[in-house]
């Protein structure tokens, strides 16, 4: 129906469609939080009511989002005093074999994860807890993971993964964070693992993993073997 056609509607026509369907307000409540009703109109106490209603339910929905959007803000919050603290851990060491420990045992340690993997690429110090490729090309490919976007990537453990970054750890199912070290992780990758199943997903927010990945990739280039 045209805009002109409805403008035609006159106030008799509007009471006989409304009187021929008297679930038309029910079948659409978005439209009572518009009506302005006086508890003096006969008949009118029940819409009142209904609008009433309506909005106590809007009210319950965003008081619900505000509660969701508090809870959201905590966890950030706790999450980044978390972060802060691993950042200034990572700044005061002074060798590869000092940084990655304290990675591996901040990481687990303050992020309740259940397994950290390291893999550098190219040249540096031999020390623990980290596997060297040679060529980090191959570490891609053994991932089918080439970070085009620089950014983290998150989801389910597969088996492949599982067998590059976790062989001999008894790690078995759950969800993994892939984290490039440098540009297109060419410096290398890190796995963040978690028995969660949920606790990674490809709709997460990566903000904090960014940070994280973002401040080891800087502090990694003192001790590279260039």
């Amino acid at each position: 129906m045209t805009a002109e056609k409805s403008a035609t509607f006159t106030e008799q026509q509007v009471f006989d469609f409304l009187a021929e369907n008297p679930d038309f307000l029910e079948r659409h409540p978005r439209l009572l939080s518009h009506l302005s009703i006086s508890h003096q109109v006969e008949g009118g106490v029940s819409l009142v009511e209904r609008q009433v209603k309506v909005l106590r339910e809007k009210n319950r929905e965003l008081q619900g989002k505000l509660i969701e959007m508090l809870s959201a803000a905590q966890s950030n919050e706790a999450l980044l005093i978390k972060c802060i603290r691993l950042v200034l851990c990572l700044i005061d060491c002074q060798s590869l074999e000092q940084l990655t420990n304290t990675l591996n045992d901040l990481l687990k340690r303050e992020f309740d994860l259940d397994a950290i993997s390291i893999n550098l690429g190219g040249h540096w110090p031999r020390t623990d807890n980290v596997r060297v490729y040679k060529d980090v090309t191959k570490l891609h490919n053994e991932l089918d993971c080439h970070f085009p976007d620089d950014e983290p990537v998150c989801g389910r453990l597969d088996r492949k993964t599982r067998e590059v970054l976790f062989a001999n750890t008894g790690v078995q199912n759950g969800s993994v964070a892939l984290m490039p070290l440098g540009k297109h992780g060419q410096l290398g990758v890190i796995a963040l693992f978690s028995d969660d199943q949920t606790r990674f997903s490809p709709e997460m927010g990566d903000l904090f993993l960014q940070l994280i990945s973002s401040v080891t990739s800087q502090m990694l280039l003192r001790f590279k073997d260039f």
